[in-house]
């Protein structure tokens, strides 16, 4: 009967965690355990912080407006008007990044004049893209998004996440966005025909 009381300790403490942990997942959710001690013993990261930019990103069926991009020459550019457009987040520290970008190219390259434009934005200076593209050509339009990746939020990507790609209709209003990269040239194809 020794062991008794230290087993309704036991108990009694397990269901006191219990019953903590209940309430914290009720009151914050579970993206609430991420800034507890209990959540960084388990090892569940914090959500990276939102883009501090004033732009409030799109929802699919709204309209995303003009955006804030550049050329590698600094010159104001919009993205193409009157078709569909496939729109790719990247950074050349970005390894799914560069790993999709033939995927990306391959697509590109079966659309026609009245096809899906695709165009590549990038989240890095002019210099490091220039360079970039000269060893490792992208084979679509690329532009810069500024600093404080506003083009980057305004599509969707509140998190700046990356790879990151939106599908724009003709009147230019966002039909849905992506996280992460593709594996195919075949579901580039086949995301960009999908409704949602």
């Amino acid at each position: 009967m020794k062991g008794r009381p230290t087993s309704i300790a036991i108990l009694t403490l397990g269901f006191a965690c219990g019953a903590w942990l209940a309430l914290l997942v009720a009151t914050r959710g579970t993206s609430g355990l991420a800034d507890t001690p209990l959540g960084r013993w388990l090892g569940r990261p914090s959500a990276p912080a939102i883009p501090a930019n004033g732009i409030t990103p799109a929802q699919p069926g709204q309209v995303v407006g003009p955006l804030p991009l550049t050329d590698l020459d600094h010159q104001p550019q919009a993205l193409p008007s009157n078709r569909r457009v496939l729109v790719n987040l990247w950074a050349g520290w970005c390894a799914p990044c560069r790993q999709e970008m033939p995927l990306l190219a391959h697509y590109a390259a079966t659309q026609d004049g009245q096809g899906v434009a695709v165009v590549g934005i990038a989240e890095d200076d002019a210099a490091y893209v220039a360079d970039f593209l000269r060893k490792s050509p992208a084979g679509y339009q690329t532009l810069l998004d500024d600093a404080q990746w506003r083009a980057s939020t305004r599509l969707g990507n509140a998190r700046g996440l990356l790879p990151f790609t939106a599908l724009i209709d003709a009147n230019g209003r966002l039909l849905k966005t992506r996280t992460g990269p593709f594996d195919s040239a075949e579901a580039v194809a086949q995301w960009a025909a999908e409704k949602n």
